[in-house]
């Protein structure tokens, strides 16, 4: 009977190491992919009013949000606990030379709450 008792506590130990090892390998790619937490598309205008104003090259007044595909997005500044704020601001080098008055069109994602990524999709008016 004791190799009864050895056989059963093998079998017992490798069936629990694999279902660890199963379990842990299941959780992997949730942890490798980061959860996209905020995903806006931001229309704006320049405005080199303001940017004169401020003393930065070119300055965008976002007017317009809407959510992207991949999570929601609100700008409305009365509901505090829905509004979205930016970590990071977009990279406006691409549209320095842009008209005051320039229709611009930007996507902010955010993933894990971390420094958002900005991806300029659309200007006119150059």
């Amino acid at each position: 009977m004791l190799n009864t008792q050895k056989i059963n506590a093998r079998v017992l130990k490798n069936s629990l190491l694999i279902t660890a090892t199963a379990l842990g390998l299941s959780v992997l790619p949730l942890q490798a992919s980061a959860e996209i937490t905020q995903d806006c598309i931001l229309e704006g205008t320049v405005d080199m009013r303001k940017a004169e104003e401020l003393g930065q090259p070119v300055y965008v007044n976002f007017r317009n949000a809407r959510r992207g595909t991949e999570a929601g997005c609100s700008l409305n500044r009365r509901s505090k606990s829905r509004r979205v704020q930016f970590i990071s601001s977009p990279d406006t080098s691409n549209v320095k030379d842009a008209a005051h008055g320039s229709k611009v069109r930007y996507r902010y994602i955010e993933r894990d709450n971390q420094s958002g990524n900005w991806e300029l999709l659309e200007a006119q008016g150059f």
